[in-house]
């Protein structure tokens, strides 16, 4: 007769087994978004949650000849006041995009958006100059991606002491955001927005929360930094078996996010890379060509990376024309006016549409992508990828190929 500690022991095991597959089988069987078979083929709302200056010339150019002109929303709104900056804001967030703009875009293929937000639409203290009411949009962005069969990343696209000094972070200057508590208050906002968006209310759409947009790696702890993307992955994982963890690499080599709490065997954690053509040193230097090869062997790096990876961001620009997102300028095609695509010659026409099938083909060696952006302010054709579907210069359908496959 068996002891009565082996039945224990037998019906322990027995129920832990039972309990790891029924969770396996829940897990994988019932998925809203499977990223293992499933392709995001997506686009970024950029420029109306959260603004900046080169996305939005329409709100910056009335402090042109300012000696200390702002460039981020927090100069925006420090310069203008918390009553006229929500004043214009409140109307560029009803009108920038809108439920007509969302219907387009689904028009175009797309089946998902990443919406970036800052931090401070859910949490303003007193000292910073921010407004709030980007909650409500984010959540009318949500509805109208349901209304049209889009999935949904939610973005933390600018945190508390600024994740890299870029003006997409909200402020420019120093990266403060693993000082002075700036962390713990992240974890904080983010315990409100994994809580709200996992509920089952947004469980058809809402299939990524992103930890924080573009941590600059090179400029943080990047241990404290893998932690933190840790927290946040728990607080969405003990809610939710449907949406994804988003952790952004940093900008740093992968070797680096081979140890540590992070792993690409974790369920449903996807790594974002974002991918440009112009702002690492020597980008605007290259050939056509190099950046072509460059393409090549980002594909290669993708297909091989242990995480699932979907390129967050991505654009179609070569020479950065564009007003106030300066660059190094010596690229080939310099002075063809490549923000304004009236001026476009064949060549460049073609070159463009090569060089954004080329993307498109690597990227989806992954998970899929997002273009930065569905539309922009300004005369910025190859970062506005409706004026680039209206002129033919995006594939339509979004398989649809001009060329033969450069890369072999």
């Amino acid at each position: 007769m068996p002891s009565l500690s082996s039945i224990v022991s037998f019906l322990t095991t027995t129920f832990l087994l039972f309990h790891a597959v029924s969770a396996y089988v829940i897990k994988r069987n019932n998925p809203v978004f499977d990223y293992t078979s499933e392709k995001i083929r997506g686009v970024n709302v950029g420029g109306w949650l959260l603004i900046e200056d080169w996305l939005n010339p329409e709100l910056f150019s009335q402090f042109n000849g300012n000696s200390n002109a702002p460039s981020d929303e927090w100069g925006f709104c420090e310069t203008l006041g918390k009553a006229e900056a929500y004043n214009q804001l409140s109307y560029h967030w009803g009108t920038f995009f809108t439920a007509e703009d969302f219907a387009r875009i689904a028009s175009w293929g797309i089946n998902a958006v990443r919406i970036p937000i800052g931090y401070w639409a859910f949490s303003v203290e007193d000292n910073e100059p921010y407004v709030q009411g980007q909650e409500f949009w984010l959540d009318q962005a949500i509805e109208w991606s349901r209304m049209n069969n889009m999935k949904v990343w939610v973005d933390l696209h600018g945190a508390p002491g600024s994740q890299n000094g870029f003006e997409n972070s909200g402020k420019t200057g120093s990266v403060d955001w693993q000082k002075d508590g700036n962390t713990n208050r992240t974890l904080q906002i983010m315990s409100y927005v994994t809580g709200k968006y996992t509920q089952d209310s947004y469980k058809d759409v809402v299939i990524g929360i992103e930890t924080v947009n573009e941590p600059l790696g090179n400029s943080l702890n990047m241990d404290e930094l893998k932690e933190y993307d840790l927290q946040v992955y728990d607080m969405i994982a003990n809610k939710s078996n449907s949406v994804a963890t988003i952790v952004h690499d940093a900008y740093v080599d992968l070797s680096e996010w081979t140890y540590g709490p992070i792993s690409g065997n974790m369920y449903n954690l996807v790594m974002d890379i974002h991918r440009y053509q112009l702002y690492e040193s020597g980008e605007c230097s290259k050939t056509y060509n190099d950046h072509l090869n460059s393409i090549c062997s980002l594909g290669d790096q993708i297909a091989n990376n242990p995480y699932i990876t979907v390129t967050g961001e991505w654009s179609s620009t070569l020479a950065d024309c564009t007003i106030w997102n300066n660059s190094e300028s010596s690229s080939s095609f310099i002075g063809v006016n490549s923000g304004n695509i009236t001026t476009w010659t064949n060549e460049y026409r073609n070159a463009i549409r090569l060089f954004i099938e080329t993307q498109l083909d690597q990227l989806e060696r992954g998970a899929g992508w997002f273009y930065w952006t569905a539309k922009t302010g300004g005369q910025s054709a190859t970062w506005d990828m409706g004026i680039l579907v209206e002129n033919g210069i995006f594939p339509q359908p979004l398989t649809d190929r001009k060329f033969s496959s450069y890369c072999s």
